[in-house]
């Protein structure tokens, strides 16, 4: 769950800096069906850039910051020391993350993301299905290229919906005329497949329903798709007698009633239109300032690519025996010098990593080896590499002593709730730091 809510928002604010590039480079300027690439392709890319990081490969260290507590000295030779980790700022955020109020805050964040899709995914399946149940009602024409026009209530103009136009109550007091141009709007949208755009928007504001951001693209990107429908029209019917019929489809939104105007304008207004329809800059140029800014934005995303990866180094070895719920209790060190409180030098070592395992948590095997039984103890051997995984009330199950098992086979199901488990690894018989084998 942490890693999938970690991928979504880091591909929402991703998204977003790539609407802040488009907002402050590309909005203004009028190079249309280059915006629509980027804005679709900013919806992709924003998912797939956190899976393209360049990792780097994580250096463990076997300098843990552990202090002793207690030394119990026992007669027979067995000392039991009680060790504690030092606070500092690191461990305290690692203590965070591994509480029980975390993992609690994730499953109610990840409940409330996954309902939130689902409510999303809802809506716009269903205003999908009754915009596909308006082809039941009265067909009126069928125009060139088997497209459709179908009669509704709506109280608009006209809309698409890849090859079927829907005419509105609005469109029966146009003339012949204003109505051919506006089948010749759809068109435009239908020819340049507008609607698999709103597909995608409509499924992306879904999976990034709570980006600030989203709205604001879904309005760029319809009003990209109308300039683009208008730039067609207007080059076959005439820039001036077009944009005198968006004046007069304009007039009959105006409300009658006088109402005081926003503070600010919504982007997608009659006058932005006009305005980007009258824009008199030469395709070339328009590539020229396209490709010029969009380098900036290529190192941009080069720099993500590399960065990202030194936060997110990449762990090396075989995969993690543990699946499921667990935290470290005590890492692995050696040899290390500590003075108990009447200033008694102790060389201590720890040969091993502790666990405590969430109840239902598997152990399973991270590789391809033959496994033996020894008391609470799982060992697996595979060429010079042994790991023993073992612990109180650890009981492995389902595998006799010199079975080859495979990897990610379950060795072992958790039943009770921090359960104390242990890995030790061995290489030629040298105990040596199971992170350096193994993906914990």
């Amino acid at each position: 769950m942490v890693e999938v809510l970690k991928y979504t928002l880091e591909a929402g604010i991703i998204f977003c800096v790539f609407q802040f590039f488009f907002n402050q480079v590309y909005c203004s300027l009028c190079y249309n069906k280059w915006n629509r690439i980027y804005l679709t392709s900013g919806t992709f890319l924003s998912y797939l850039l956190p899976l393209l990081k360049v990792r780097y490969f994580e250096k463990r260290t076997d300098n843990p910051n552990f202090k002793i507590l207690d030394i119990d000295l026992h007669g027979n030779g067995l000392d039991v020391i009680t060790i504690s980790e030092e606070q500092n700022f690191k461990t305290i955020i690692g203590n965070f993350f591994d509480s029980a109020f975390f993992e609690i805050s994730v499953e109610i964040l990840f409940a409330v993301y996954v309902a939130g899709v689902a409510v999303k995914l809802f809506i716009f399946f269903r205003g999908l299905n009754k915009t596909l149940k308006l082809k039941r009602n009265p067909l009126i024409c069928t125009l060139d290229n088997n497209i459709k026009v179908f009669d509704t209530q709506l109280n608009v103009v006209a809309f698409s919906f890849f090859s079927n136009i829907f005419l509105g109550q609005k469109a029966k007091t146009l003339s012949k005329e204003d109505l051919e141009t506006v089948f010749s709007h759809e068109k435009q949208h239908i020819k340049n497949l507008d609607s698999v755009d709103s597909i995608i928007f409509g499924l992306f504001s879904a999976l990034q329903w709570f980006n600030p951001c989203l709205k604001k693209a879904v309005v760029n990107s319809r009003l990209i798709a109308e300039n683009i429908a208008d730039s067609g029209v207007s080059s076959q019917s005439g820039l001036t007698e077009y944009s005198r019929l968006l004046l007069r489809l304009g007039e009959k939104n105006v409300s009658k009633i006088q109402e005081p105007a926003p503070k600010k304008k919504p982007r997608g207004g009659l006058t932005e239109r006009l305005i980007l329809l009258f824009n008199q800059d030469t395709d070339k140029i328009r590539k020229i300032r396209f490709l010029s800014t969009l380098t900036i934005l290529l190192t941009l995303t080069a720099a993500y690519i590399l960065c990202a990866g030194l936060f997110a180094p990449q762990d090396y070895g075989y995969r993690n025996p543990i699946k499921g719920k667990f935290r470290i209790s005590a890492g692995y060190f050696e040899n290390k010098l500590y003075a108990d409180s009447l200033g008694n030098v102790f060389e201590v070592s720890h040969p091993q990593i502790d666990f405590f395992l969430g109840e239902g948590s598997e152990i399973i095997s991270p590789f391809d080896a033959v496994a033996k039984l020894s008391g609470e103890e799982i060992i697996l051997k595979k060429e010079n590499l042994e790991i023993t995984i073992g612990g109180k009330n650890f009981f492995p199950v389902g595998f006799n002593a010199g079975d080859f098992v495979k990897e990610g086979e379950v060795l072992c199901e958790i039943t009770e709730d921090n359960s104390l488990v242990y890995i030790k690894v061995t290489v030629n018989g040298k105990v040596i730091h199971p992170g350096k084998v193994l993906k914990l």
